[in-house]
């Protein structure tokens, strides 16, 4: 399942964590956002033996959004040992998504 992330766990769940992790900065009243939905949950049940899938609002968290300079949402950005990786915008299908990370970290699994 996604786990909403704001500034107050950022270090736990996106930082801290052994598995990489693919973050979508969204916004509420994001269309193509709201789009994403079912994939990232999708994506976050299929491959949770090996990433997390975490959503970080723009709005909740504008401090996140400026330090990875967020301009459009939705924006994926792949984190690994608390590395940013790769990052994409727009709406992607669900296999981009987990080619995205699997590239990422070199490995898909």
């Amino acid at each position: 399942m996604k786990q909403k992330v704001t500034s107050a766990n950022y270090t736990n769940e996106v930082l801290m964590t052994k598995l990489p992790v693919l973050v979508e900065f969204y916004a509420s009243w994001c269309g193509k956002c709201a789009m994403m939905e079912d994939v990232l949950e999708e994506l976050a049940q299929e491959n949770k033996h090996w990433m997390k899938v975490c959503q970080i609002d723009i709005e909740e968290s504008e401090e996140l959004a400026a330090r990875f300079e967020v301009e459009i949402v939705p924006t994926y950005i792949v984190f690994w040992k608390g590395n940013p990786l790769a990052s994409a915008s727009g709406v992607r299908d669900k296999q981009t998504l987990k080619e995205m990370v699997g590239e990422a970290v070199g490995d898909t699994e």
